[in-house]
């Protein structure tokens, strides 16, 4: 293991060092090819974290192919101990099976970068997360396909690929390039799940890792009534009212609200936040659209099924996910056409809207990869017309904001994102469709900022810095 390796690990570690002490557990999954006695990983992840609510998957093996979960003991200085292992030519003994080994091409290092303290796919879920991603040599050169995935359809239990195994034992649907380590610290403070409001008062809960100093840690609140932040402040976590509240222990703070107003809470501790959730009436709403929707829908899974459908598609999938799309503009306060459903109209747009202030959202929707039937340049293409022709009456001023939509996530879209910010367009991925459906959005929605938002996340993408999306709805 080279130098920088060494440097990087040593950084992530001192970065969540302020809170280590809620990591007293750590868990292995991985996914590797056997070489010999060597097990070559695929795709690797230790997850840091205070405990884990489920038990370790069972040991799997397919031809070559294995994929396992161990649980490592001992605490920081092992943990830390365990994964320099991984990343060193001999690598770190699993008993019994072998030993696990990052490994890089013929003639080439392990690949590493600076460690991401607020990794997106946290982000989206209003966690810190905290990731290093180490890089070894080409997964392909390892898992040749699809003789890969047809060995796994072969298996005793039988997986339809490797992306498949991958969601399976916790390593997400990893990209098909290079073989990955990744280390990741889950959040050591969270807002309680279980908060609510209810009538005009607000019973907020903060939940800390164990280990952790109640007085370092603080509950903050913005209290919004009709989008405008009413009341705002934070409780600091010794002053907490602190009991076993279902299972968990939790610390309560209570607060008179408006009625129907919206709350955002933020557990923070040492002085980082670490938790972000917005909490509201489940029988309140102050977007007249929403309660709609709630009133057409209502559990709540008919959109969410539209949206997140499982993939590959089957049936009308795509034909469902366009017009939950719509639905789910309108519902954030946006006037939508939609145009793609009917054959005589399908060349000219998936989806028109409008805000409010009259600015126009040109979508394009996919349930695949963003360049599949050329969607990207279409849209393009269909947005210049649509300049062109409001230039032609008079109406340069209108902006017109071009957007894709696909119910595949940003891991397995990446190799689209560069074309699709060259071209202009804002992607919006399955990340993005999940922060709507499970934050406050539709439940308090602002089309015009929402459309100023949008255009501000397109600039960064198209920024030197290669700046990651951030979600635009």
């Amino acid at each position: 293991m080279n130098q920088h390796v060494e440097n990087m690990i040593a950084a992530f570690f001192e970065a969540i060092q302020p809170w280590k002490s809620a990591y007293s557990k750590a868990r292995l999954s991985f996914i590797a090819v056997k070489r010999d006695d060597t097990l070559v990983i695929l795709a690797a992840r230790v997850y840091l974290s205070a405990g884990f609510r489920n038990p370790t998957k069972d040991w799997f093996e397919a031809g070559d192919v294995v994929a396992g979960q161990l649980e490592l003991s001992g605490g920081g200085a092992p943990f830390l101990q365990a994964i320099e292992a991984i990343a060193s030519p001999d690598g770190f003994a699993i008993p019994e099976r072998g030993r696990l080994v990052l490994r890089a091409d013929d003639n080439q290092n392990i690949s590493v970068g600076p460690p991401d303290l607020l990794h997106a796919e946290g982000l989206n879920q209003g966690n810190r997360l905290a990731v290093l991603t180490l890089c070894g040599g080409r997964r392909d050169m390892l898992a040749p396909q699809p003789q890969s995935d047809w060995m796994l359809k072969a298996a005793e239990r039988p997986f339809d690929s490797l992306t498949e195994l991958s969601v399976e034992f916790g390593l997400g649907a990893t990209p098909n390039t290079h073989t990955t380590l990744e280390v990741i610290a889950n959040t050591a403070a969270e807002v309680w799940l279980h908060s609510s409001v209810d009538e005009g008062k607000a019973v907020l809960g903060l939940w800390l890792a164990p280990d952790l100093d109640r007085s370092k840690a603080r509950l903050g609140y913005r209290v919004l009534d009709r989008n405008i932040v009413v009341t705002r402040g934070s409780v600091d976590g010794n002053k907490l009212d602190w009991g076993e509240r279902l299972g968990d222990v939790i610390g309560e703070l209570s607060l008179e609200v408006p009625r129907g107003a919206v709350v955002q809470c933020i557990a923070s501790y040492a002085g980082h936040a670490h938790h972000l959730r917005w909490i509201a009436d489940p029988q309140t709403y102050q977007n007249a659209r929403a309660a709609v929707l709630s009133n057409v829908d209502q559990t709540g899974k008919l959109l969410r099924g539209y949206l997140l459908p499982d993939l590959p598609p089957r049936g009308k999938a795509a034909d469902d996910f366009e017009s939950a799309v719509a639905w789910m503009l309108w519902g954030l306060g946006f006037a939508p056409v939609s145009f793609g459903m009917s054959p005589k109209t399908r060349d000219a747009f998936d989806i028109l809207a409008v805000s409010p202030r009259g600015d126009f959202v040109v979508v394009e929707c996919t349930l695949g990869l963003l360049r599949a039937e050329s969607k990207l340049s279409k849209l393009s293409a269909r947005e210049a017309a649509l300049h062109k022709m409001l230039a032609t009456s008079g109406l340069q001023h209108v902006r017109v904001l071009p957007v894709i939509v696909t119910a595949m996530t940003r891991d397995e879209i990446k190799a689209d994102l560069c074309a699709a910010a060259e071209t202009g367009v804002l992607v919006l991925s399955r990340e993005d469709i999940e922060a709507v459906l499970d934050g406050e959005r539709l439940r308090f929605a602002n089309a015009d900022q929402l459309f100023e938002q949008a255009l501000r996340n397109l600039a960064e993408s198209q920024s030197p810095q290669d700046a990651p999306l951030l979600s635009a709805v």
